[in-house]
């Protein structure tokens, strides 16, 4: 499944916008960014997604009423089973549809969610992340198997559950064992990914081994092996919703016999609210592409008010909702912030009030900068950049790119 493009007509704060997602059709990266102020309608983008998806199922997932008023209109493009289709909500009932239809009469969307039986046959796979996190406990009471026709279940509900992340580790860690030889080659390849989602989440940091008398993950961290409660909410955040993925991924594989190389490789859409929760700025940097380095044919969708994750990643779409008088509209800044270093993304409209991590010399030099360069003014431009050059020549470096290309290209 991948989605093309959201239509909003009195949804939330919106009064009539579209969202155009980034696919490898239009973009380096399958990789979206949403962000603005508190407000402006971001996390009510994800929503509408998950509600026309989910149709009438939607009632445990939506928490908020969709609609602005009655006279709205809200339309999801999409291509799942190498078809392109469309989704239409016709009515709401409190906070979400009830009332869909689509281009396929042989497209049910909404039920292949909740009906495990329509899951083989589909590969892709769809995941909701929030920053919420579980508060009951990791332990398991024995080894316990995935199931594969159900890894659609709840998965656009953005609950993982502890218990469930045990579950994943040790069932890998007891499928590699196996004297089967086609098992054992699975569960090995399986469980050096779980391993490689423990190193890229963690500080020096890896997944030891599975105490098997207590079915409890072992992780080492500067020499002193801990349990998974002992992690911090940042580094659990990432491992568990990562594990998730990868359980999905396998369902995929499972059901539909594809080759194991490919099964990291399965498509699908991966809807993030608030990406920077729980995570350190150093964190925010890599995150999405320490996903994309997994699970390489995601479509991330992702919400932010973080400057670091906006410019995160090379080749997203960077959508900014913005607040008028009385409603959002949605501006597709790509061009604005595409490549864009992190200071001049902190003195942005967007970031300025609330992010001042440069000095007020810094930032006013750089808001001077882009100004110059509005009204191409190329003289005050060079004086500006030899000021920051001056104050920190390393960094600003990057100004003088053009003129090192020239050099080696006249060597």
């Amino acid at each position: 499944m991948k989605l093309l493009d959201l239509y909003l007509k009195n949804i939330g704060p919106f009064l009539d916008d579209t969202v155009e997602f980034a696919t490898f059709e239009n973009s380096k990266k399958q990789v979206t960014i949403l962000t603005g102020e508190n407000g402006t309608g971001k996390t009510i983008i994800l929503d509408t997604i998950r509600g026309l998806l989910l149709g009438d199922k939607a009632r445990n997932s939506l928490k908020r009423k969709i609609s602005r008023n009655d006279d709205f209109s809200t339309q999801l493009s999409l291509s799942v089973k190498n078809q392109t289709t469309k989704i239409y909500a016709k009515k709401f009932n409190a906070h979400f549809p009830v009332s869909l239809e689509t281009e396929s009469s042989n497209l049910n969307v909404a039920s292949i969610f909740y009906f495990p039986t329509k899951s083989k046959g589909n590969i892709w796979i769809a995941n909701y992340w929030t920053s919420q996190n579980d508060n009951e406990s990791f332990n398991i009471a024995s080894l316990d198997f995935l199931k594969p026709d159900q890894y659609l279940i709840n998965a656009l509900d953005g609950i993982q559950k502890n218990a469930e992340t045990t579950k994943i580790i040790t069932f890998f860690d007891y499928y590699k064992s196996s004297d089967k030889l086609e098992q054992k080659k699975e569960g090995e390849f399986i469980y050096e990914t779980i391993k490689r989602i423990f190193k890229i989440s963690l500080n020096e940091g890896e997944l030891k081994y599975v105490d098997r008398a207590s079915l409890l993950p072992i992780i080492e961290i500067n020499g002193n092996e801990i349990s998974l409660e002992k992690l911090s909410s940042g580094n659990l955040y990432l491992i568990q919703r990562m594990l998730g993925l990868l359980s999905q991924m396998y369902s995929v594989y499972k059901l539909n016999d594809l080759a194991l190389e490919d099964m990291l490789k399965t498509p699908g859409v991966l809807l993030i609210d608030e990406a920077e929760n729980h995570l350190h700025p150093k964190w925010q940097k890599t995150f999405l592409n320490s996903i994309l380095e997994i699970f390489p044919n995601l479509q991330i969708i992702a919400t932010t008010h973080s400057p670091f994750i906006v410019g995160s990643v090379d080749g997203a779409k960077i959508y900014v909702c913005k607040s008028q008088d009385n409603h959002s509209v949605i501006e597709d800044e790509t061009s604005f912030y595409s490549n864009k270093p992190i200071n001049e993304i902190l003195v942005s409209e967007v970031f300025s009030e609330t992010q001042p991590f440069a000095s007020k010399e810094i930032s006013d030099l750089l808001e001077e900068r882009e100004k110059a360069i509005h009204e191409n003014n190329k003289e005050l431009e060079n004086k500006i950049e030899d000021r920051l050059l001056e104050i920190n020549p390393q960094y600003f470096s990057y100004f003088k790119i053009d003129d090192l290309i020239k050099q080696i290209q006249n060597q």
